[in-house]
């Protein structure tokens, strides 16, 4: 029995001084630091989830994971912007003012829902997004792509209102479908790490250095010990940030909405699926549920590895790896420009694959019943 209870605690040892490894190796004893803050913010009883509530975590989890990347992307901006006689990136314009209050009332109001759930009901958390981005999308039209590729979509998106109305959905749907999507370790903040290396290389400004850095420290963490979710304040804020970069990539030309859809292929498919599941079963299109994508995955898992967090954590892993990360890949290998249109192939091999994997892990009888969770 002794050497049966000790093992447990050896393991954690032992994850924990791997991922305390990746991170000195990574960022130095920023990374460190960084570890140290999340670690002592996943301690805290305020914000936390029971075990099960996010539909295929086993222990008790924290909330503030979107809180610990706000404090540190905030500290390392203030930092450059403090100290840097001159820092590429800042504009001080009323865009880059409206565009950073936008994100901000979004983070806001996860903040308050991870501190207190269901404080702000649904439907006005819901109002609350469309307001901020139909403003935000008034004062800086630029934001607004004309072109999409979609002959009829760009015929309507030549009318100003349609336009506005079409972006604003497009916006507020994103941001619900990255929250619907936070359930599995890894997943949100793997596929949100891959985006932001695409487009830290594509721009190298202090902005994406720090968002890149903080996502991809939350990663280790996330996956490795399985103590933190994004929480409503990490998906709605990083949501937020990569709807706005997906956006003014496309309108400038950096990215074509191919490209776009590719790279976020996952939250965007389940989220449309997770809505018409729904509303064939008669329940409201907005009710929770456990028959996402990776909730059929992790129970699949569970039994063959017997472990609950490694079933977790390779079950975000495997669907952030086979849509964000197989577009990093092809990125890097250069098949094709951001900009090219090729990339509505690649968009059309993850349809195919999430349509595969739900047909095949559903005649598995893994989805006996509807019920309740994210």
């Amino acid at each position: 029995m002794g050497a049966l209870t000790q093992r447990p605690a050896g393991m954690t040892v032992i994850r924990f001084g791997l991922m305390l490894l990746c991170a000195a190796l990574a960022f130095g004893l920023i990374g460190l630091g960084f570890m140290a803050l999340m670690y002592l913010l996943s301690l805290l009883a305020q914000g936390r989830d029971a075990a099960a509530s996010h539909g295929i975590s086993s222990t008790d989890s924290s909330r503030f994971g979107g809180l610990a990347i706000g404090i540190v992307f905030i500290v390392f901006i203030g930092g450059v912007a403090i100290f840097s006689p001159y820092t590429p990136g800042f504009l001080r314009s009323n865009d880059f003012l409206y565009i950073w209050s936008a994100i901000f009332i979004c983070c806001v109001l996860g903040l308050i829902e991870d501190f207190k759930p269901d404080y702000l009901p649904p439907k006005l958390r819901l109002a609350s997004k469309f307001i901020v981005f139909g403003l935000l999308l008034y004062l800086v039209p630029a934001l607004i792509p004309q072109q999409t590729g979609a002959p009829g979509v760009d015929w309507l998106m030549q009318i100003d209102f349609i336009a506005w109305l079409l972006t604003l959905i497009f916006c507020v749907g994103f941001i619900n479908a990255m929250n619907m999507a936070d359930g599995a370790n890894g997943l949100v903040p793997g596929i949100a790490t891959c985006a932001l290396f695409i487009i830290f290389i594509t721009y190298g400004r202090p902005a994406e250095a720090a968002l890149l850095f903080t996502c991809f420290t939350f990663l280790i963490f996330n996956v490795v010990t399985g103590r933190f979710f994004l929480g409503d304040m990490g998906s709605y804020g990083l949501g937020s940030i990569l709807a706005i970069y997906g956006l003014n990539g496309v309108v400038v030309g950096d990215f074509s909405p191919p490209f776009m859809a590719a790279l976020f292929a996952y939250p965007c498919l389940d989220f449309v699926v997770s809505i018409g599941r729904r509303l064939a079963r008669g329940y409201s299109p907005f009710a929770a549920d456990n028959g996402h994508l990776h909730n059929l995955i992790y129970r699949w898992l569970k039994p063959r590895l017997r472990h609950n967090i490694v079933a977790n954590s390779l079950t975000g892993l495997m669907i952030s790896g086979s849509s964000a990360g197989l577009v990093l890949l092809v990125y890097l290998s250069g098949w094709w420009p951001p900009s090219s249109y090729m990339w509505a192939l690649v968009f059309a091999l993850e349809i195919a694959l999430y349509c595969i994997a739900m047909v095949l892990l559903k005649r598995s009888g893994l989805e006996t019943e509807y019920t309740e969770g994210h």
